[in-house]
């Protein structure tokens, strides 16, 4: 028999996740039976599976020692990525009991990928060592493009990730983005129009409306025009209405101002301007996050906005 108790950062979902994310080895049927026979008992009673855990409470599986760890998958060997920490704590924006802010680097992935790059998610689960448990990881809750920086949410607790998973599929994170474009734009107004995804080469284009289309909008404003090495930029400020991959930078392609350093979605004129001025990725950061209000915790970040400051490449170009 082995006696688990459950941690502050697991409570709040039901015995039933809990006991599944523990033992992944064990079939779903050997684990209903374990429940029927008390062989898997909550604060020493029967249970349905269904009933929440809390801080504390002791989840006892009668089970051998051996039998659990092969069920754990403690026997397989799992591969580490290099991340430290350390790496992490200078880009911490904001930090409480349940919500880490980060501002992520361009060039860093948000999340690991099959090529074993390390991620910002890495540097945040070795920043968070101490509240990794075998049910329960530390993650982040939103995405950015490698080549974006900016604020990034990740969630320390199951209660934290859910509540923040939520906001962002509700749309009720208000992400504010500062971009470089290419060329003189002015004015302000609203973008919308529909995208379509070529899985095959991961690139996106605006079309018309149909129904394997996904409705993208934004909201911009031209803050400020400059000129440099005979080259015409914007800087903008652009809300994101609706989160779809790349489409900031294939609207505003789409409005003949494609992203100063964008590669896949600019115009040869704008490739070159970029190349000229030593620009090496798109011109793209993720400055502001506005939460909303919340009814029951999160005091830290109710309401409140925060704020990552320009890149060194961004601020160095805009310099007069």
């Amino acid at each position: 028999m082995k006696e688990f108790r459950v941690r502050e950062s697991e409570a709040g979902q039901s015995v039933w996740k809990y006991i599944t994310k523990l033992m992944p080895g064990a079939s779903a049927s050997l684990l209903r039976k374990s429940l029927r026979k008390k062989n898997i008992t909550l604060n020493d009673r029967k249970l349905e599976g269904k009933e929440k855990i809390q801080a504390g409470d002791s989840i006892k599986i009668w089970f051998s020692d051996e039998t659990i760890d092969k069920f754990m998958g403690k026997e397989e060997k799992v591969p580490e990525r290099k991340a430290d920490g350390d790496e992490l704590s200078g880009r911490i924006v904001y930090e409480d009991h349940d919500v880490l802010l980060v501002n992520k680097p361009a060039g860093l992935l948000t999340q690991g990928d099959a090529s074993g790059e390390k991620s910002l998610n890495d540097e945040i689960l070795a920043y968070l060592k101490d509240e990794v448990t075998p049910v329960f990881k530390p993650s982040v809750c939103n995405r950015l493009d490698r080549n974006t920086s900016g604020l990034v949410i990740a969630g320390k607790n199951i209660h934290a990730l859910q509540a923040m998973n939520e906001i962002i599929r509700k749309r009720d994170v208000r992400k504010i983005y500062a971009a470089l474009v290419y060329g003189e734009m002015k004015g302000k107004g609203k973008l919308e129009g529909y995208l379509k995804k070529d899985h095959e080469d991961n690139q996106v284009r605006l079309v018309k409306k149909s129904e394997d289309a996904q409705h993208i909008e934004i909201l911009y404003e031209a803050e400020e025009t400059y000129r440099k090495e005979g080259i015409t930029f914007t800087r903008v400020e652009i809300e994101l209405l609706t989160g779809r991959s790349h489409q900031i930078r294939v609207q505003m392609a789409g409005e003949g101002h494609p992203l100063l350093g964008d590669k896949k979605y600019g115009t040869k004129e704008s490739i070159e301007a970029s190349r000229e001025l030593g620009i090496k990725r798109q011109m793209l950061h993720a400055g502001l996050l506005s939460f909303p209000a919340f009814e029951e915790g999160f005091e830290g970040v109710s309401e409140k906005s925060f704020r990552a400051p320009l890149p060194e490449d961004m601020e160095k170009l805009i310099q007069k």
